[in-house]
């Protein structure tokens, strides 16, 4: 074959190749917005890119991507101020310049709405995707030296200026704390991307109290009638659920509680003991401790149980899921999840994910973040990994020397925009 034949040949591939181009972007726009329905966000953004036509499908959001697999907000870079989010299936980091998220603790996450707090205690409900922003009442005071920073040390430290260490070093010191460890627990009923009239519930100060605020509320309504050490909170069927770890006996409790004008709690009667065994030897407990999650799971309420060593470093030792039975008062212990993963952490709603959609998800695992509230001074950010309900194992999902803010913790985050 001579040269002219191998040019003309050359040419014909190449358009062949522009001619296939061209029909893809005259696909018709029904076939577009039903392809928009297979795309987890990231693509769905790439998607949005390729030309004007195909971002105009994109915008009009007629279908919600696919589902979503969680990524792990960690913190700032230094030098652009950006928060880093990684991708566990891609393996990749994104870097998101939200203002809303500058100098901030996340102290919680729910619908892809990220809950922050600063340093002068504003907080705020962020979707660091699509930028929407709700300004929040700070959380209630609870108790009366807390009261006292609020109405007398707080006007100072708000006006004092910033380099005024030696006069207003100590306030610093005192709201940097309440930053870190305010707010346990912050968790939404709803999307506010698709309902305006959602709740956010928050577990908040020393005890741990519950309190919920609506959009048109001026500050937060606590919620009484129920114990201090709460742990956890979560939204079932029309109802808000919270759970009290074993403290003085052997068993976890459970109350649940509505919201509204005259917010009530009531106990479930239900107890379950560590480890679903009441004879759990009481003297393994002086060498580790327990933190308790409520899951939903295909449609029935879990709790949660994650075993911690109190080591150096306060490393995470097994997870053991029970499947509650609210109206039979009784609790059966699980060997597997049914091929499901778990993403849970210590403020973040949990996030239960089909493994069959993410070629690199782990079936019947829990995906977990590490719980040093306030304490990464002291145990760092290690204690996070994937524990393999089958094998009894945990494998990290991360390098140990996780970047994180210096403040809290990284937690999930399921993008939606």
């Amino acid at each position: 074959m001579n040269n002219d034949c191998v040019e003309g040949e050359n040419q014909r591939k190449v358009c062949d190749s522009c001619a296939y181009m061209a029909n893809w972007l005259e696909l018709p726009d029904d076939m577009l917005e039903h392809l928009t329905s297979f795309l987890p966000i990231q693509d769905y953004h790439r998607f949005s890119a390729v030309c004007r036509n195909w971002c105009i499908v994109a915008k009009q959001k007629r279908h919600a991507p696919a589902q979503q697999i969680p990524w792990l907000a960690l913190g700032e870079t230094e030098d652009i101020k950006k928060r880093k989010f990684y991708n566990i299936v891609e393996k990749h980091h994104y870097y998101l310049d939200v203002p809303q998220l500058h100098g901030k603790v996340l102290c919680g996450s729910s619908y892809g709405w990220l809950f922050t707090l600063d340093r002068k205690l504003n907080f705020y409900l962020v979707n660091p995707l699509s930028r929407e922003c709700y300004d929040l009442p700070p959380p209630p005071p609870f108790y009366e030296g807390h009261l006292d920073l609020f109405e007398h040390d707080l006007p100072r430290y708000l006006e004092a200026e910033s380099d005024d260490e030696e006069a207003h070093g100590y306030l610093r010191e005192i709201f940097e704390e309440l930053q870190r460890c305010l707010v346990l627990k912050a968790i939404l009923d709803y999307d506010p991307s698709t309902r305006s009239d959602f709740t956010a519930v928050i577990l908040y100060g020393e005890v741990n109290t519950p309190a919920f605020w609506r959009p048109g509320n001026d500050a937060w309504t606590v919620i009484s009638g129920l114990p201090m050490g709460l742990e956890d909170i979560t939204y079932f069927e029309g109802k808000f659920y919270t759970v009290r770890s074993p403290i003085a006996d052997n068993y976890s409790l459970i109350y649940t509680f509505e919201v509204g004008p005259d917010p009530k709690a009531t106990k479930i009667e239900l107890q379950v003991p560590w480890k679903g065994d009441p004879n759990y030897a009481i003297e393994d407990r002086t060498r580790n401790f327990s933190i308790n999650y409520l899951v939903v799971l295909f449609g029935k309420l879990h709790l949660v149980e994650r075993f911690v060593e109190m080591s150096e470093h306060r490393l995470t030792t097994e997870f053991v899921v029970h499947k509650l039975d609210l109206e039979g008062n009784n609790y059966s212990t699980c060997r597997h999840i049914d091929g499901q993963a778990i993403f849970l952490g210590g403020s973040c709603s949990p996030v239960i994910v089909d493994p069959s959609q993410f070629p690199n998800c782990m079936k019947d695992a829990i995906y977990f973040t590490d719980l040093a509230y306030g304490h990464l001074d002291l145990y760092g950010a290690e204690d996070h990994g994937i524990f393999d309900m089958i094998g009894n194992s945990i494998t990290p999902y991360y390098p140990r020397d996780v970047f994180h803010h210096t403040l809290a913790a990284p937690i999930w985050f399921t993008p939606n925009s």
